[in-house]
Parts: C-alpha cells; structure tokens; sequence
C-alpha cells in the first residue's frame, strides 16, 4: 500500500534555510510543498507552489491557504525587529516584541491546521539560551533553563505544545545559532558581510583587520549551515523520536576565529591586520559607494550594499566576547547525524557568493 501523499506549507519561504527545505522536500517523492513569503517567486519545480500572505493577519492567512490540506507545516518567520541595534550601549537590552511573533505563529497554524494534519516544526535558535544577553552556560543543553522573559521562542513554544495537545498532531523546533548560507533570494547573512567588509578593506588597500571583540577572536563559536538545518528540519518533520522535542542544530564542531581569520585573508589575497574592535554599523555607514565601486570594477550583480552586508548583525555576533557552543548530543542521538567542517564551509560559501558574482 503507497504512503498518502504529504504536503508541507513553509512560512518564511525565502530564507536560506527554507529555499534548501523547498528543494529538498520538493525533490522527494510523494512530497509537494506550498511556500508563503510577501513575495512569491517563480517555481520550476511541478509539486512546489507559493502563495502570499500577510502573517499578522489571520484572514490574509487563511484567504491564502484556503482548499488546500497540509500534513506539516513549518514556520521559520519573524516580525520585524531592531534588536541587533537595541544592544548596549542603547536603551534597550535584546529585547523583542513577543506579541506579534506569537500572533505570526498562531495566524498560520490556525488558519492552515485541518484534520490532515500530522505535524508542526517551528524555527527558534540559540537566544532561547540567552545569548543576546551574556555568557551563556556551555555547552547549551536543550533541557537548560531559560533565561528572564521576555523572548518570544517561549511563548510560540508555549502554544505548540498547548495547541498540539488539543489536536491530532505533533510539535519540533529547532535553535541553531547564527545561520549561514547561499542563496541568490535570501539577503544578506554574516558570511556575505563578512565577505563585504573583506573587499572594501581590500578595495581600500587595508589589511583584513578582524572587527570583532578580542574575546570573540579567541573563544569557541560555532555556525549552523542553512543545508544542514533544512535537512534536519525534514528529519524532524518525519522523525518519531523528534515528535514534541526541541533540538540544538549547528554543523556539529566549534571553531576559534584566530584559527580561520587568516584563511578569510588569503581566500580574498590580503594580509591579515590586527583585532581591532569596531562597531561596523558606524564605520561602514559611507562605505556605498566604495561597494559600487567595487561592482563596478569586478562586474559584480548590481546589489546595494544592504543587500549584501547587515552590519548591525554582524556587530551582534562579534560582540560574544565568551564561548557559544550548542550541544548536538540529543539531535544525534535521536537520529541525525549531518556535521560539516565549519572552517572549510565558511570558505566555500565564500566563493559561492563570489560564483553567483555577489562578492569579488
């Protein structure tokens, strides 16, 4: 007997991480997918659709999947928030809005939920630990306590596990840290700046002096691979063993930033500076027209420099000055066992982004 055909809605469709679930779900048999995002793209693929919805309003969410019956749903959006710009020294301190990410969450899932349905992943990451706020317990274990609420990935939780009680299906959540990755839709992530601060240093003749903290420099960090979280993200949406379970994600190594910095130098043919502390934000403010520059002069794909680089991200990220490491124990124990080399994978999307002619 054949296995009743499945279909998965993405909300958020256009990350990187959701543009490499689209294709892996989209390229398994008996699988269609019906991604929604603000702005649909083309699809070449005959079992992958979109439709466009606005997540704050329910009726714009059912209007959007109405006549169509889901199996899985995976949600991997967010409202918009300025938390990357709200760190100290500023006023406020990591703190994001928790009603209109909870009201995302349960707009879609309450208006896509049918009698089809089997189960819901939802997308959080590595703040649920307090990252955003200090020093973190290491490694970051998924049984660890929270940290003071506010901080949204509670209260969508909260509702997963109220919601999935009530009906015939299941939950997962997944919390990487600091997602990375390749794709021409998604916008800019911290390799693409990373990469971007690397040319215009270039461009302007500097060393590739490293912008972070000291601390960061030197301490243990670690990425998750947007491939990686999206093959993990299908695993869970399968998995018995992931049924109501949240589960740390990263490439399965940790790295140190002064064993990797002077690979970054080479790969774009510099000489590797000093660790000079700046808030790129500030600093890179007048640096459009250096990139047009560079555009111009490596027939790079006319992108504005914001959409290459977010400075306020990268500032976020750099500011670790302690070690962050997620244990992957339960996730391997479980059933997933997908690692990558983070050093070589940063390398690699490096010159992916400079084969797509985004960075030189």
């Amino acid at each position: 007997m054949s296995e009743p055909a499945r279909h998965m809605l993405i909300a958020g469709a256009t990350g990187v991480a959701t543009q490499f679930l689209i294709d892996i779900v989209g390229a398994t048999p008996g699988w269609k997918v019906t991604g929604l995002c603000r702005r649909p793209p083309e699809s070449s693929q005959p079992n992958v659709s979109y439709v466009s919805a606005d997540l704050l309003d329910f009726e714009s969410c059912r209007e959007a999947v109405a006549g169509r019956d889901f199996t899985h749903i995976v949600y991997a959006a967010r409202a918009p928030h300025s938390l990357y710009t709200a760190m100290k020294p500023y006023e406020r301190v990591g703190i994001e809005d928790v009603q209109p990410n909870l009201a995302m969450l349960e707009n879609i899932v309450n208006a896509a939920r049918g009698p089809d349905l089997r189960h819901v992943h939802a997308v959080m990451g590595s703040k649920w630990y307090g990252i955003h706020i200090g020093p973190v317990r290491t490694p970051m274990v998924e049984a660890d306590a929270g940290h003071m609420p506010p901080n949204y990935y509670f209260s969508q939780q909260k509702f997963l596990e109220e919601a999935s009680a009530k009906g015939d299906w299941s939950w997962s959540t997944s919390r990487p840290n600091v997602i990375t990755g390749t794709r021409d839709r998604a916008g800019p992530n911290f390799i693409s700046t990373i990469g971007a601060y690397a040319a215009i240093c270039r461009h302007l003749g500097l060393p590739l002096d490293f912008p972070g903290k000291p601390g960061h420099y030197t301490s243990l960090q670690e990425l998750s691979d947007a491939e990686v979280l999206a093959k993990s993200i299908f695993w869970m949406c399968q998995s018995k063993q992931a049924e109501n379970q949240a589960f740390n994600v990263t490439n399965g190594d940790v790295f140190r930033w002064e064993d990797i910095w002077p690979n970054v130098a080479r790969h774009f043919g510099m000489e590797v500076g000093r660790v000079r502390h700046m808030s790129l934000i500030q600093w890179m403010a007048d640096k459009g027209e250096v990139w047009n520059d560079i555009v111009r002069e490596n027939e790079l794909r006319p992108l504005p420099l914001n959409q290459v680089a977010s400075w306020a991200f990268a500032d976020f990220v750099f500011s670790w000055d302690y070690d962050v490491i997620s244990s992957t124990t339960k996730i391997r124990k479980a059933g997933f066992h997908e690692i990558l080399d983070t050093g070589d994978m940063i390398l690699a999307q490096l010159e992916d982004f400079r084969r797509r002619r985004i960075l030189p």
